[in-house]
């Protein structure tokens, strides 16, 4: 039978890891993910020849591998003025001479040394996937760099966003309105959804004239609202150009080009970015 209603009551046991595997890789996506549970698989060498690979879960071809107690894995020594790369993956495999059964476990590919740190490259993995039906699947986990004695670790796997992450980068933050000085009178006001800021203004030319290629102050963001690195954008400023500038520490700034900006231009524009 071609087509299954999965999660239901069918009088027998009928739902596989399968199942699950391809329901898991079709919501979360198809790939190796660690999840942020635990230590979220940080990894880190105690010794010389031991990787601890710290507490958590990853996602594997669909498949929820879960890290309860730390694990400890053995790297094999390096050699003085060479570098190496090591492989430390998660193995499965599925046995169909014992009903099928799935097993999983840790083991280490040796790389070949090179007198170059850049000669140096990680050992192959065979491409395969659970997905496919593969009966033996490797997942690379952690890497180990061995530059002479003295090995380093880094984790391969990319997180995966929770849907409660997902959820706060776009739920809307709140309005403010923003301190401003400089303007004869009119509004600057804030929105944040999420992470991203936006920047309003619809005021009523500066305080007092300035002439080309000048900026000043009119305003400043709280924290929470201000961008990682400084940002620009044109805003219209009938009859001269202008820019509005966020710089890291909250302050906004009006921006002339080649011409005088004159008390009572409009300003108006919107200034949108990623924040802090």
């Amino acid at each position: 039978m071609a087509t299954e209603l999965v999660t239901a009551h069918s009088g027998q046991n009928h739902v596989g890891s399968d199942d699950i595997g391809a329901l898991y890789a079709g919501a979360l996506g198809n790939g190796r993910f660690a999840l942020d549970v635990g230590e979220g698989m940080a990894v880190s060498m105690t010794d010389a020849n031991t990787l601890r690979i710290g507490t958590g879960g990853f996602l594997f071809d669909g498949r929820w591998v879960r890290v309860t107690d730390a694990e400890e894995v053995k790297i094999a020594n390096g050699t003085q003025g060479a570098f190496r790369k090591d492989l430390v993956v998660y193995t499965y495999r599925r046995s169909p001479s014992s009903g099928n059964v799935e097993t999983g476990e840790w083991a280490v590919i040796q790389g070949t040394a090179a007198s170059t740190e850049t000669g140096a490259v990680p050992p192959e993995v065979k491409q395969a996937s659970i997905l496919d039906g593969d009966l033996e699947v490797q997942c690379p986990v952690a890497e180990v760099d061995l530059s002479g004695l003295t090995p380093t670790a880094r984790l391969l796997l990319s997180s995966v966003a929770s849907l409660k992450s997902v959820g706060d980068s776009v739920s809307p933050r709140g309005i403010i309105d923003v301190n401003k000085t400089g303007i004869a009178y009119g509004n600057v006001w804030a929105e944040a959804y999420g992470n991203i800021v936006v920047v309003h203004v619809a005021a009523v030319g500066p305080s007092s004239n300035h002439s080309a290629w000048t900026s000043w102050k009119f305003g400043q963001l709280p924290v929470g609202y201000r961008p990682q690195k400084s940002v620009t954008a044109a805003v219209y400023s009938y009859p001269s150009a202008a820019l509005i500038q966020a710089s890291t520490d909250g302050n906004l700034y009006f921006a002339t080009r080649d011409s005088a900006m004159q008390t009572g231009q409009n300003l108006d524009g919107t200034l949108t970015f990623v924040r802090a």
